[in-house]
Order: C-alpha cells, then structure tokens, then sequence
C-alpha cells in the first residue's frame, strides 16, 4: 500500500499541477471551435480519473485501519476523496463537448482547468493537513 500512496502523493502534489498548467496553456493555443478531440482532450481526463483511483483505493484501505474509520470519515478529510471525484468529472468535462464555460471560445478550456488546479490545490492542502504536515 505504500508504493500506492507514494505513486499518489508524488503524481498529485508534483506532476499534476504542473500538467494542468502545461495542457490549459496548449489547449489555449491549439484551440479551434468543432475541431475533433486530439491525443492531449483524450488522455489527459485518463490520468486525472488514475489519479483519483489510487487516491480512493488507499483511502478504502486506510478505513480498514484501527481508528480508520473514525479519522477518515471525519471532517476535513472526507472532503479529500470527495473533492477528488469532482475533480475528475470536471477534468472530463473541461475538455470535452460539455465543457460548462464552452461560451468563452478559446478560453473555455483554460478556465476550468484554472478550476480543476484550484480543486487539486486545495485538495493536497487537506491531505497535507489531514497527514499531520509535509511528507
């Protein structure tokens, strides 16, 4: 479970911010109304919902813990897998046909991935609060 946590942690708190930045600023750039979904709209939603699979399979073992339940299930730290799936549904919906910001044109993708960063960032800040501080 360990190698599952740390594959979690250092995918969610150092690659996927960065990613965010990187694909809303190529999807601003490369942006044409109508045009197909390329290789970036397809697999960037993946790695989010991978992200959120390993966040929530550890979770589910961390509530099988002595005490797991109580700390996990408890406020702050339920709204870390909660927080989480919302951010994979918006990270599919940001860049896809059903984006909600879609009125803005070019800037449609850009802005809800300043969303979904806000969501991830917020998210590490409870973890980080919830582990009791940095790793």
């Amino acid at each position: 479970m360990l190698l599952i946590f740390n594959i979690h942690r250092i995918f969610g708190e150092m690659i996927l911010p960065l990613l965010i930045v990187a694909v809303a600023i190529y999807m601003t750039v490369v942006y044409k109304p109508g045009a197909a979904r390329g290789p970036i709209e397809r697999f960037f939603p993946v790695l989010v919902d991978l992200q959120v699979t390993l966040g929530v399979i550890y979770w589910v073992f961390l509530l099988t813990l002595p005490g797991g339940m109580a700390r996990y299930m408890g406020f702050p730290f339920i709204l870390h897998p909660i927080l989480g799936l919302i951010a994979a549904g918006l990270a599919h919906m940001a860049l896809g046909a059903k984006n909600p910001l879609r009125a803005l044109g070019r800037w449609a993708p850009m802005a809800s991935l300043v969303v979904l960063l806000i969501l991830v960032l917020s998210n590490i800040m409870i973890a980080v609060i919830s582990r009791g501080g940095p790793a």
